[in-house]
């Protein structure tokens, strides 16, 4: 089942226009999909504590909703669109009666979906949070114990409410910024899908995409050990200490690691909105523009993915950081509302 659909049903019913069948189809529907129970739970809050909602919200917020389950609005307003609905049974959108209501509950959820997830879930009777953020968004999260996380773009973390137990655990996907508060009787651990960082009370920074070849760790202050997890069984290296100052590296599918030295404080400069390129592959520059800006980058000729660049930018557009960077190597782009085109030549764009 979609979440679009399970959207619609949830508006009908906050409407007042939705029919039992309906009413029962929606809770089906939250039995057999986790995502869409908390999901659910999550509107049931927000609907209960917001009751007004301001008429150019509601306008910009349907505008997405129109984008979102691909109707027009003129289509809206004036025809019926059949969506997905229990078997042997069609709904149609009365959007004239309920359109408003639906606005107001996709202001939340798209604020949830585009921009940064949070939600909590219970496993083995003890609860868990999960924030996530999409491209383009950054957070910064506090934990029970005092320690405190700057997520960045394109990166999610599931850790608990509380700690209990003799040890501070989370899991991590993409890339963040620990300063973890001290506590030599309660290691802190980060769980990522290579491996696994501990430490007592520190500072570094950890980028460890799922879908990256490496895992890169550096180090503020403190001592942080990183425990590599083992590949296709071939068991290397227990554990690897790193000192601050300097970052490790380390590729899963070949076992290297390698330790060197490093700018810890270049390191964590996009927790202050700077971006640091160092002699960086125009590929690798423009996976972190992605994240940061939300685009979308395509190359039109795979050259051009291997331009060395440096350069530094603090709070900077887009547009901006493409500008000087397009000036040291010579090549053109175009930014569109979702993407972005970098070619060798305008004829090319």
């Amino acid at each position: 089942m979609s979440s679009n659909s399970f959207l619609l049903l949830y508006c009908k019913k906050v409407s007042g226009d939705a029919t039992a069948e309906e009413l029962l189809w929606l809770e089906e529907m939250q039995k057999n999909d986790l995502e869409l129970k908390n999901q659910y739970n999550l509107l049931e809050q927000y609907w209960a504590h917001h009751d007004h909602v301001s008429n150019i919200q509601v306008e910009e917020a349907l505008q997405k909703v129109l984008i979102q389950v691909q109707l027009s609005k003129s289509e809206i307003n004036y025809n019926s669109k059949p969506v997905a609905a229990p078997p042997g049974k069609k709904i149609f959108l009365k959007v004239i009666t309920w359109a408003t209501g639906l606005a107001a509950v996709l202001l939340v959820v798209l604020f949830i979906k585009q921009n940064q997830s949070s939600h909590t879930i219970m496993a083995d009777n003890h609860r868990l949070e999960k924030k996530q953020n999409s491209k383009g968004t950054k957070s910064i999260i506090e934990l029970a114990d005092g320690s405190k996380i700057w997520l960045n773009a394109d990166s999610k973390i599931e850790y608990p409410s509380a700690f209990e137990g003799t040890t501070r655990e989370v899991s991590l996907n993409g890339e963040a910024y620990f300063e973890v508060a001290k506590n030599p009787e309660k290691p802190f651990i980060i769980h990522l899908a290579n491996g696994t960082v501990r430490v007592l009370g520190t500072s570094f920074n950890i980028k460890a995409y799922d879908n990256k070849s490496n895992v890169e760790t550096s180090v503020l202050t403190g001592k942080v050990a990183f425990i590599p997890a083992y590949i296709n069984s071939k068991k290397i290296r227990d554990t690897i200490f790193i000192l601050p100052d300097n970052k490790l590296s380390y590729i899963p599918k070949t076992g290297l690691i390698a330790v060197q030295h490093t700018k810890a404080k270049d390191d964590k400069a996009w927790t202050e909105g700077k971006l640091i390129f160092k002699a960086m592959r125009l590929e690798d520059i423009a996976i972190d523009l992605e994240r940061n800006f939300g685009k979308k980058v395509f190359f039109k000729e795979d050259a051009l993915k291997e331009y060395i660049l440096t350069g530094t930018f603090s709070n900077n557009t887009l547009e901006e950081i493409m500008f000087y960077l397009s000036k040291t190597k010579g090549f053109v782009y175009k930014i569109n509302d979702n993407e972005m085109i970098i070619a060798s030549s305008a004829q090319s764009l």
